[in-house]
């Protein structure tokens, strides 16, 4: 063991504990798991009413995964811990995220999404199969961004990502889910090298996203919202 090695053995008997709580909240948890070697310690919980088996992993080193699968797809995310209460924070985390999240069919529409001429950090836009998500990236990934005009490509595939309403609206305030079938207007515009969308929702609550013209979301998007608002999408 190297002294960044973090304490597999009290993050064991964490997951022993948890694994006695969720057993009395109706989960169903695996017994502890333990690689050969002993670097790598995990679990796994599913739920009759959860949409997705959860799976948590985590090496001496520190880094930690979190594993969401559905009968055909899974989704990972890593995570950086460095102690026992960091690890019992994110079990929390990862069992009450599982217990809304769903894997769902989704398509990049841009990486330079913001939501105001004010707003200059960068995030992705992504279309669902019934709403429209906008979740924020950080600085640097603003600057790389501006500076090389990278963006998505009109050929990206669809991709599965986990959807959690909740989640994506918590983590920053800026990050934006739009269901399609709460929005009663909205209008695409395009410029040389800023377009946008502004849409209305049922509510009466209005909302602003910009990219970079380079990005094919207007394109996407009038095709994809065409359909559901008709004449109420100007462009």
């Amino acid at each position: 063991m190297t002294r960044d090695d973090i304490p597999l053995d009290a993050m064991a008997e964490v997951l022993e504990f948890q694994r006695g709580l969720w057993s009395t909240e109706g989960l169903h948890p695996s017994p502890v798991l333990r690689s050969e070697g002993g670097e790598h310690l995990g679990i796994s919980l599913t739920s009759a009413d959860w949409h997705v088996l959860l799976t948590v992993d985590v090496h001496r080193s520190g880094w930690a995964r979190l594993f969401f699968s559905s009968p055909a797809h899974t989704a990972e995310e890593p995570r950086r811990i460095r102690s026992v209460d960091a690890w019992s924070a994110l079990l929390d985390e990862a069992v009450a995220r599982a217990s809304r999240l769903r894997l769902l069919p989704a398509r990049l529409l841009a990486r330079t999404c913001t939501t105001g001429w004010l707003d200059w950090i960068h995030g992705e836009l992504w279309l669902l199969p019934d709403a429209l998500i906008r979740v924020r990236s950080g600085l640097m990934d603003s600057v790389v961004n501006s500076a090389s005009g990278s963006g998505v490509s009109a050929r990206d595939p669809y991709q599965v990502i986990p959807f959690d309403v909740k989640s994506i609206r918590s983590a920053h305030r800026t990050n934006k889910v739009l269901p399609l079938a709460e929005l009663s207007s909205a209008r695409l515009h395009g410029g040389l090298t800023t377009s946008g969308m502004t849409a209305t929702m049922r509510d009466g609550t209005h909302h602003k996203l910009l990219w970079l013209s380079t990005e094919p979301a207007g394109r996407l998007l009038r095709d994809r919202l065409l359909p559901v608002l008709g004449q109420r999408l100007t462009h």
